[in-house]
């Protein structure tokens, strides 16, 4: 279907916009565990919302204990899934207005999750049905799985692979166009140290975002700082600016010499997100060069840690990356864990699947919008040039079960919004995407039997 000769009417907008506004209303973010929820009470109330819009809509659902489900339409043996979360990280200060209120402004949707990555869920959702409005019969069924722990370690995707069965093929819409062939590894290390008896320190979220917030104390001077970052998506360290490095900057050198893990991050850390002081070597390849992100750090009289999220190149190897930074931290009393991993993802970019998507994309791209806030230079380079599938540091739902990669929303000229402050999306784009979304749906259930 070509998006010139099968626009979205004014009213259908609308609707669409309704429902996004209604999901981003619900601040999903991880929460204590209920037995019904084991992410928390607000995370079943975004499947659920996804789940009753489905059975409203004429498609079949499941609730897979509270922790993923799905919407399902067609028939057939083979299955086409489409991989989405409705979990969002927190919001965190300094949002301009309410970020669970949904904002139109300048062209722009305003909103936490509204790229990651609950508006690729209602793209998805309103591509398939619109694709059953027009008549659409697919030769498989089309499966748009929802999960509710992506930002904390997909074990909703652990626990669906369990329970239920597997697609034969299918893509992620939480990236970038034109589509991924590859996914750095995700090592996520514990630094720990004894507990301090001067020193209360709280800084960070998660360990996948830039930290927006350091707060210190010293109880030996009653002196205290509290400075402000800029978050970012931890596979992008560098769109931020990192609190713990810039309330440490400002810290008397005597404070941070008397406590160990204080001394080991501005000593190999700092305000470098590439590990060139911490790791002995550079660590590059076709997927990209390492990146690293000081994302939590905690330190009282029960604990003193720090959490680093590091992003490797699909060649290094995760066990030298930790034994090389054990070899900084062991001497100052430290010690070295995993806390979580992420093995890297790749497939070859003359795949298949690669190549549908890559198509589905450059049959769409001449029309794909472009604002005010839009790399033009990169817009016109991605114009000209041939499209190419590319490698990121981000961690997708691909890695969850074979036959996946990740495939937008993101345009290549647009500047990274996922996991930041004011989140946003071109309202064109929001639109746009649907209509891929729906030749995606088209190009892969007709060739299912190719992948």
């Amino acid at each position: 279907m070509n998006r010139r000769n099968d626009p979205l009417l004014p009213q259908e907008k609308e609707s669409v916009l309704s429902v996004l506004t209604d999901l981003i209303a619900i601040p999903s973010v991880k929460d204590e565990a209920t037995q019904a929820a084991p992410y928390g009470e607000q995370t079943l109330l975004a499947l659920e919302y996804m789940l009753d819009l489905g059975a409203l809509h004429g498609f079949s659902v499941k609730n897979l204990d509270g922790r993923a489900g799905y919407i399902e339409w067609g028939e057939g043996d083979k299955m086409l899934g489409l991989l989405c979360h409705l979990d969002v990280v927190p919001a965190g200060e300094g949002w301009s207005q309410d970020p669970f209120t949904l904002r139109r402004e300048n062209g722009r949707l305003i909103g936490r999750g509204v790229v990651d990555d609950k508006g690729p869920a209602v793209a998805c959702f309103f591509a398939m049905l619109q694709l059953k409005k027009q008549g659409f019969h697919a030769p498989c069924r089309i499966r748009l799985i929802l999960g509710l722990d992506e930002e904390c370690g997909s074990s909703c995707m652990e626990h669906y692979v369990k329970v239920e069965e597997l697609p034969t093929c299918g893509f992620t819409p939480d990236a970038d166009f034109p589509v991924i062939f590859a996914e750095k590894g995700i090592l996520q290390l514990r630094i720990s140290g004894k507990a301090s008896i001067l020193t209360r320190m709280s800084a960070g979220e998660r360990p996948n975002m830039v930290p927006a917030r350091c707060r210190i104390s010293w109880l030996d001077s009653n002196s205290s700082i509290d400075v402000s970052g800029i978050p970012a998506h931890a596979a992008k360290p560098h769109l931020g600016k990192n609190a713990i490095y810039e309330a440490l900057s400002q810290t008397d050198i005597s404070y941070i010499s008397r406590e160990p893990l204080l001394h080991f991050f501005m000593t190999y850390i700092g305000n470098d997100t590439t590990g060139k002081d911490l790791l002995s070597k550079h660590h590059e390849d076709l997927s990209g060069s390492l990146t690293l992100n000081a994302g939590v750090a905690e330190m009282n009289d029960q604990t003193s840690e720090l959490i680093l999220d590091i992003r490797y190149p699909i060649s290094s190897d995760a066990e030298n990356i930790q034994n090389d930074i054990m070899q900084k931290a062991t001497p100052l009393g430290l010690t070295v864990s995993v806390y979580n991993h992420q093995k890297p993802l790749f497939r070859d970019p003359e795949d298949p699947l690669i190549r549908t998507l890559l198509s589905v994309y450059e049959k769409n791209m001449a029309h794909a919008p472009v604002d005010e806030g839009s790399d033009l230079i990169r817009h016109t380079a991605a114009l000209q040039q041939p499209v190419l599938p590319i490698s990121i540091g981000g961690g997708t739902y691909a890695r969850t079960m074979p036959g996946f990669v990740a495939f937008g929303p993101s345009l290549p000229w647009d500047k990274d919004q996922a996991h930041q402050i004011n989140e946003s999306l071109n309202e064109d784009a929001f639109h746009f995407i649907i209509h891929v979304y729906k030749d995606a749906i088209i190009a892969l259930s007709k060739n299912i039997d190719t992948f």
